[in-house]
């Protein structure tokens, strides 16, 4: 008999516990920091290094490496103060992949073909379409591939017994 007089079973109790873990926005390497600028400048240059020399072997035109080079820092300047100038309003930290990394990949992608543009590299639309979608792939691929690369190995490293001890007693402590 249940605990209410009827004839029926009374319903199992399961323990279920789920913690709110660092996900998402909520990424404990970030919180309470700004941008790791000595991780970032150099990750990103060393990137744009390689989209430029990549690029330049990719057309057979490696004499063009140092103005590949000087656009692509000129680039990265006007992404990341575009990004900085974005994102402002919540703490910065463009070695994050979603959403500062893909501002910096977009913009630094956009200023970097208008810079080739104008400085007339291309001899024709369909080498400007090409040259676009090839540096759009491989600033994608360098520029992003180093932030998902550094957020899984900082969130691989949040997920150690210690971290997350740490986490959650914090989290009993705010009463969340």
């Amino acid at each position: 008999m249940s605990a209410d007089g009827h004839d029926r079973p009374a319903p199992r109790r399961t323990v279920s516990f789920t913690p709110a873990l660092p996900d998402g926005v909520d990424c404990p390497w970030t919180r309470g920091r700004r941008t790791r600028w000595w991780l970032v400048v150099p990750a990103d240059l060393a990137a744009a290094a390689l989209v430029a020399l990549f690029g330049a072997a990719s057309t057979r035109s490696l004499g063009e490496v140092p103005a590949s080079l000087w656009q692509a820092g000129a680039a990265l300047l006007v992404a990341w103060g575009v990004t900085w100038l974005v994102r402002r309003s919540r703490p910065d930290h463009l070695e994050m992949a979603l959403p500062e990394g893909l501002i910096v990949v977009g913009v630094s992608w956009v200023v970097w073909t208008a810079l080739r543009q104008v400085v007339s590299a291309f001899d024709g639309v369909s080498a400007m379409a090409s040259w676009a979608v090839m540096t759009g792939a491989f600033l994608l691929v360098f520029l992003g591939g180093w932030r998902w690369l550094y957020g899984y190995v900082r969130a691989h490293d949040s997920l150690t017994p210690k971290p997350v001890a740490r986490r959650l007693a914090e989290q009993e402590r705010e009463g969340t």
